[in-house]
């Protein structure tokens, strides 16, 4: 009997001790001063989806913006070339023009690859160069049946009109011929599978009779 009620107590004080942990535990998590609640935010589903797609501009949006920038360039460099027959000799202008040259040939380098334009053989400023790519591809573009006849003559057209008398232009899948051009007026390129050949030559005075 004596043995026993020691067991007894024993059971009591761990029973005790049991409950005690429990309540205190319980306590400790209904307490508001054990541990301060950091509010945490989980973002719904569509947040999510609009956070992990990546923001991709479109074909066309970059290809208006190449566009721009070609417009851009022709500007600079018509307002360059202004400049340079005005005889302005400073050494800051020389600088500025050597800085502008190097832009210019590294936008070429961006509308070329952007159109699709391989240049084979070119004797014609930079700007002229944009000039031509630009208006072969938005012709290109607006026509709903190609015709090479068609393309040539706008490009002429657009020459004749802006560079004066007299342009030449073939247009074509494959074609060879030599041609005598005015210096500085002569560009061969492809643009996708076609060859675009335009060039200048010097208007002859008309013989008095």
């Amino acid at each position: 009997m004596n043995e026993e009620r020691p067991k007894k107590s024993k059971k009591k004080s761990l029973m005790n001790f049991y409950k005690f942990s429990i309540t205190s535990s319980k306590h400790s998590l209904i307490n508001p001063k054990s541990k301060p609640k950091i509010p945490i935010s989980t973002p719904s589903i569509s947040q999510q989806e609009v956070e992990e797609k990546p923001i991709v501009q479109s074909n066309k949006s970059h290809q208006n913006h190449v566009m721009r920038d070609i417009f851009e360039l022709e500007t600079t460099c018509s307002r360059n070339n202004e400049r340079k027959k005005g005889g302005g000799a400073a050494e800051e202008g020389r600088k500025s023009v050597s800085h502008v040259e190097r832009d210019t040939a590294a936008r070429i380098e961006a509308a070329a690859e952007m159109l699709t334009v391989r240049i084979l053989a070119a004797d014609m400023p930079g700007f002229m160069q944009a000039h031509a790519f630009r208006c072969a591809r938005m012709t290109l573009d607006s026509l709903e049946k190609f015709s090479s006849k068609h393309m040539a003559f706008n490009l002429k057209k657009e020459f004749d009109k802006g560079y004066g008398p007299a342009w030449h232009c073939i247009v074509g899948s494959s074609f060879g011929s030599f041609v005598t051009h005015s210096t500085g007026c002569f560009i061969y390129f492809s643009m996708d599978k076609l060859y675009v050949l335009l060039f200048k030559t010097k208007v002859r005075p008309a013989s008095p009779h």
